[in-house]
């Protein structure tokens, strides 16, 4: 894939990214397809920073099967430019947006954002990018008309590394003047990480609205399980439970604070969906403080748990674990069975 104005060895790089790529029909926006190990595909759009689409069926393509956009970085140094960053996501937008308006459908206004720098990480088999290799977390989304950036994460800037540093006292024996320095340094930094998850939080919960009831009757328990929850309204500060609907898909977010300092962190998220009375939680993310390691841990888990669903209303959710003694349920629950308020009632 040669691209002009770039070295030899970055394109031989997109070479070797792509492997057996071909270029897509010339009747619509080119781009080239990379295949992966069970169907998934990435479709490959050659930008100043390349953009991959992940792509469910890539033989017929269908615009709600279409995932998250992947830019292609060259190196750690791009993911410092935080316009050239915002510029290779609005692109990475506009290119789903043909995409699915080529399909005759309308595109979502909101779209997960991944970063993976060539060469020095790689996708799964699936073409996800999962662990390490994700150097780039962040959503682009429009509710006013305008896509907008925001950075969940940025493994150069602001990454482990970083968080680690927020927490970690390094002034510890520092004379009078750099401790001062060092404490203003960590409260800039606490400051920056809250505005990103801060912002998360508030949009995670205009989209976990309590239904009306109208929504509540035509949709039953899974309408009614929409909302943000928690043990009480007291603990609303320390945990909450997520539940909402996007694009269709049931998403969760199991939100924890544990540490006053760092706040509420997206303790687990990914996916949920009611059946025969069984709440079943898929999570494939994790954000955590770690009291041995002081310091954020931020990676890509694969975990399931199902609950039964006890009863559901306007105000209260009650869950059980369904199996006894320690499980997973349990464990997430903090015991055999849990009564949820809905926040904010």
């Amino acid at each position: 894939m040669p691209v002009a104005g770039r070295s030899t060895l970055w394109s031989l790089a997109i070479v070797a990214l792509l492997g057996t790529a071909h270029v897509a029909s010339a009747q619509t926006t080119h781009y080239e397809v990379r295949q992966f190990d069970g169907g998934p595909a990435w479709f490959v759009f050659d930008e100043t920073v390349d953009v991959a689409l992940h792509v469910l069926r890539p033989d017929d393509p269908k615009c709600h099967e279409i995932g998250e956009i992947i830019l292609l970085f060259e190196d750690p140094e791009q993911l410092r430019d935080s316009e050239l960053v915002e510029s290779a996501a609005l692109k990475g937008m506009t290119r789903y947006a043909e995409l699915c308006q080529s399909l005759g459908a309308n595109p979502s206004n909101q779209r997960q954002v991944a970063g993976l720098i060539v060469g020095a990480g790689a996708p799964g088999a699936q073409g996800r990018v999962m662990g390490d290799a994700r150097v780039l977390d962040a959503v682009v989304s429009s509710f006013t008309g305008s896509y907008q950036l925001r950075v969940r994460r940025n493994a150069v800037t602001a990454g482990n590394a970083a968080a680690a540093a927020i927490i970690k006292d390094r002034d510890q024996g520092l004379p009078r003047e750099q401790s001062e320095s060092a404490a203003n340094d960590r409260t800039t930094q606490i400051a920056q990480l809250r505005a990103s998850y801060d912002a998360a939080l508030r949009e995670s919960e205009a989209n976990a609205r309590a239904p009306g009831l109208t929504n509540r009757v035509t949709g039953g328990d899974r309408a009614a399980l929409t909302g943000v929850w928690s043990g009480s309204q007291a603990e609303c500060s320390r945990e909450r439970l997520i539940l909402f609907e996007l694009e269709g898909t049931g998403t969760v977010e199991w939100w924890r604070m544990s540490d006053e300092t760092v706040g509420l962190l997206p303790w687990r998220t990914g996916r949920w969906e009611l059946r025969d009375d069984t709440v079943i939680m898929t999570f494939n993310h994790r954000v955590e403080y770690d009291d041995f390691l002081r310091r954020l841990r931020d990676d890509a888990v694969d975990e399931t748990v199902q609950f039964a669903l006890k009863s559901v209303g306007r105000s209260e959710l009650r869950l059980a674990a369904t199996a006894g003694g320690i499980s997973s349920e349990a464990l997430f629950l903090g015991g055999a069975e849990k009564l949820f308020i809905r926040c904010g009632d």
